[in-house]
């Protein structure tokens, strides 16, 4: 699949800036970026600035904002990319209802309306993806990041939901189960050998591109996890 525009919520992730980058040196030409604050993305927007007829839009979106107009930055491009979450304090948030809701909020609800706006008659008909990042997290409570883990549930079984429904569809919903990935967000929180360069993974996903359904990343810890959800219970109350 030969993608010429992307569409990125999350644009200042590591991730989304690693496959941006990938895609315009694979010739893609339209970039649609869409984070917190528009400043954010002068990282990402000056590299892509050093590519020939590249055209770069920026949109700020605050994905607690309830009064957000989710139709009007979801228009026609080849690719969708959700890398947007939000890790939180997850012992604050065993007691304080606001970073409970704000973990869940940003890494499933306030997504919903974006995928649902995507998956649109008109775009199902055309070729093109929508790949959505989920965790590892999701596939079984632990102690330490339960409330995340049960928000990247819920955004894997809905995606994964619209990738089966549409699965003959010349769209294809693509739901990514990533480890650790060696990010701000996982900085220190996992050994080395267990954690994946946003740039090997970029690669990967291009290299994969007509991949549907939902998938470990990297494919290896599919075996890991496994190993986590056959624990007996009290080993895994220590995770």
């Amino acid at each position: 699949m030969n993608f010429k525009s992307i569409w990125v919520l999350g644009s200042t992730s590591e991730i989304a800036i690693s496959l941006c980058i990938e895609l315009a040196n694979n010739g893609c030409n339209k970039f649609h970026l869409i984070s917190r604050k528009k400043s954010d993305n002068e990282f990402l927007v000056q590299i892509l600035k050093q590519y020939k007829d590249i055209e770069i839009t920026v949109e700020e979106v605050d994905l607690l904002d309830k009064d957000n107009n989710y139709k009007y930055s979801v228009k026609n491009y080849d690719l969708y990319l959700i890398t947007a979450g939000y890790l939180g304090d997850s012992n604050l948030a065993s007691f304080e209802e606001e970073e409970c809701t704000k973990i869940i909020n940003t890494n499933f609800l306030s997504l919903i309306p974006f995928i649902k706006n995507i998956i649109s008659h008109d775009r199902l008909i055309r070729e093109g993806a929508l790949w959505v990042f989920s965790s590892v997290a999701a596939d079984r409570g632990r102690p330490s990041n339960y409330i995340y883990g049960a928000a990247k549930s819920g955004l894997t079984v809905f995606c994964e939901g619209l990738a089966l429904k549409y699965i003959n569809s010349k769209f294809k919903v693509r739901v990514l189960k990533a480890g650790f990935i060696d990010t701000r967000m996982s900085k220190g929180k996992a050994p080395p050998f267990l954690t994946t360069k946003p740039k090997a993974i970029a690669k990967y996903l291009l290299k994969t591109a007509h991949n549907s359904g939902v998938e470990y990343l990297p494919g290896w810890w599919r075996y890991i996890m496994i190993i986590v959800k056959l624990l007996p219970n009290k080993l895994a109350s220590k995770l």
